[in-house]
């Protein structure tokens, strides 16, 4: 599979401190910790002008060869020009092709260290010595490298991930210019300072912060990487999870995590071990029936062991009921937000990452009987998933019975309930289109 580098090269002047030797023409200076040099050879030209120009394009493209030499030996290099004005800057096009993507590169800091001029049978050749600065190269070595790196991962992840498209040749990902600049804003980008080992199991760690969590080794800057798909679901929690450990101390540069240890690889192993696994899942909630008396307070149970079904036999999770204290239970008018705040006060007694919520509650429309306007009961539930980790609501979702009729044949407290409890079931009845099966996938889907 080919690659297809594309590199502008420019010309910014700069002061330069090196000796340029008299013999320069007949082989290049030996690089120096500052600079980097080039000869450029002309083809027998008109003018001297073109013969200069047909010279520069030369020592551009033995600086392009060079960065070739980092890629594969199938790369084919070339340099056209892109059009000439009174100087030589931002004139020429370098061509790296592997023929599976494209990208641009802009050199700085090239410039003419010399030049020699040789009139022959009515033509002219001349050779330039092209300088550059060795940091300039660097970068721009490092920035084909990163953007190699880059669309690496962006194959590995488009393997995985649907929405991302296969590009053809010269596509860059939608709304971005390049691939690197599509992984520093897609990706968490993970590194260690120091003790790499760390790496191996900072991937074991994400796995199991995040149960479906895409994560791709890489060399990104020169260092190893571990790269975990989709920043926006899974940098909170990554971020909250290191720091609870209490192992790390961590920089921050938008979506890249620089991790210092502050503690040894086998405490690191000992938190992973003991952390709260996104594999499992604890459902609770609170099931309320209103009658023309009272409200009654968790009578079955009936939705919420429906979710925690569902969520073990469709999700795959290893799913645990939770039930809540009788003395928490007891307020009259507790919903999910008392419930979340329960949990949060008590986190550490929760062993996985994530709570399904359910609050169920059905409300009782008395009738009118002069009018023969029955009484009517509307049942509904919302369903929050909750990052024990991050302590924020990650999803939610309502489903109810309106449009279905469920009316008690009397107003006795015995009917109501009855009646109550139908229309619960109705909620993950297949008749009722925004069922259980929907409210399951709007919160538990993408997880």
């Amino acid at each position: 599979m080919k690659r297809f580098f594309l590199v502008f090269l420019c010309l910014h002047g700069f002061a330069l401190f090196a000796q340029v030797p008299p013999d320069w023409d007949r082989a290049a200076p030996p690089d120096t910790e500052a600079f980097k040099y080039s000869v450029g050879v002309s083809t027998p030209s008109l003018t001297e002008q073109d013969a200069f120009k047909s010279a520069w394009a030369n020592a551009l493209q033995n600086f392009a060869s060079s960065i070739g030499t980092y890629f594969s030996s199938q790369t084919d290099i070339s340099v056209r020009s892109a059009g000439f004005d009174s100087e030589i800057e931002d004139a020429f096009t370098l061509y790296l092709e592997n023929s599976s993507f494209s990208t641009q590169v802009r050199l700085s800091g090239v410039r003419e260290a010399a030049r020699k001029t040789e009139p022959q049978n009515g033509a002219y050749i001349v050779r330039v010595l092209a300088v550059m600065g060795k940091e300039d190269y660097q970068k721009a070595v490092r920035y084909v490298e990163n953007e190699e790196a880059s669309f690496r991962a962006y194959t590995f992840f488009r393997q995985k991930v649907p929405a991302l498209a296969p590009l053809s040749l010269q596509e860059k990902p939608r709304g971005f210019p390049d691939y690197y600049t599509w992984l520093r804003s897609t990706c968490v980008i993970l590194t260690v300072q120091g003790d790499t080992r760390y790496l191996g199991q900072l991937e074991l760690f994400v796995k199991k912060l995040f149960k479906n969590a895409l994560v791709y080794a890489e060399i990104l800057e020169g260092e190893q990487t571990r790269l975990v798909y989709d920043a926006g679901l899974h940098y909170g929690g990554i971020v909250r999870a290191l720091e609870d450990t209490g192992l790390f101390a961590i920089s921050k540069d938008n979506s890249r995590l620089v991790l210092r240890p502050a503690g040894s690889l086998n405490a690191f192993q000992q938190a992973a071990d003991g952390m709260k696994d996104a594999s499992a899942l604890f459902v609770t909630g609170l099931e309320v029936i209103e009658t023309p008396q009272r409200r009654m307070v968790n009578t079955e149970n009936l939705v919420v062991n429906q979710f925690k079904s569902l969520a073990s036999r469709q999700y795959r999770y290893n799913t645990v009921q939770f039930s809540l204290p009788p003395s928490f239970t007891g307020g009259a008018y507790l919903d999910e937000t008392g419930i979340i705040g329960y949990i949060t006060a008590n986190r550490a007694a929760f062993p996985a990452r994530y709570a399904l919520i359910c609050y169920a509650e059905t409300r009782y429309e008395a009738g009118i009987a002069e009018y023969r306007v029955p009484a009517l009961i509307t049942a509904y539930c919302h369903a929050t998933l909750f990052d024990v980790i991050t302590g924020e609501a990650v999803s939610s979702e309502t489903i109810d019975t309106k449009g279905f009729v469920f009316s008690p044949a009397t107003t006795r407290e015995d009917a109501v309930v009855s009646e109550s409890r139908r229309a619960l079931r109705f909620l993950f009845d297949a008749k009722n289109g925004r069922g259980l099966p929907v409210i399951m996938e709007q919160t538990l889907g993408a997880r």
